[in-house]
């Protein structure tokens, strides 16, 4: 009889914590299914301000230091491919900037100088 019990006992133990754990998987699943979706989307588009260090016309580059854009990439130094015109940015302008695109092939759609 006492086998029998810690048989059974045992056989329960394992059907509750499978039980928990297919639970545990399913969540996970539609967790991932959630995460991926929203990679999948497609473009997006990202505002932010900072300072110009570096214009390259030839290369279509634009040097950009920013604070963190939210959502997207902490705060940094990094070049953006343009497809807006340059002439009018020099380098230590304070802009603002939209980049349009999916990460991380992002491009700067509009630049924007802020008046001091």
């Amino acid at each position: 009889m006492r086998v029998r019990t810690v048989v059974l006992l045992v056989n329960l133990a394992l059907m509750i914590g499978l039980g928990c754990g297919y639970l545990w998987w399913g969540r996970e699943a539609r967790r991932l299914a959630r995460q991926v979706a929203a990679v999948e989307t497609g473009e997006r588009e990202y505002t932010a301000d900072g300072i110009i260090r570096a214009v390259l016309p030839e290369l279509r580059v634009l040097v950009v230091t920013h604070p963190e854009i939210p959502g997207y990439m902490p705060p940094m130094t990094m070049g953006f491919r343009v497809s807006t015109s340059l002439r009018t940015i020099e380098v230590g302008d304070t802009v603002r900037f939209t980049a349009r695109g999916t990460p991380p092939n992002m491009t700067v759609v509009a630049v924007d100088k802020k008046t001091p």
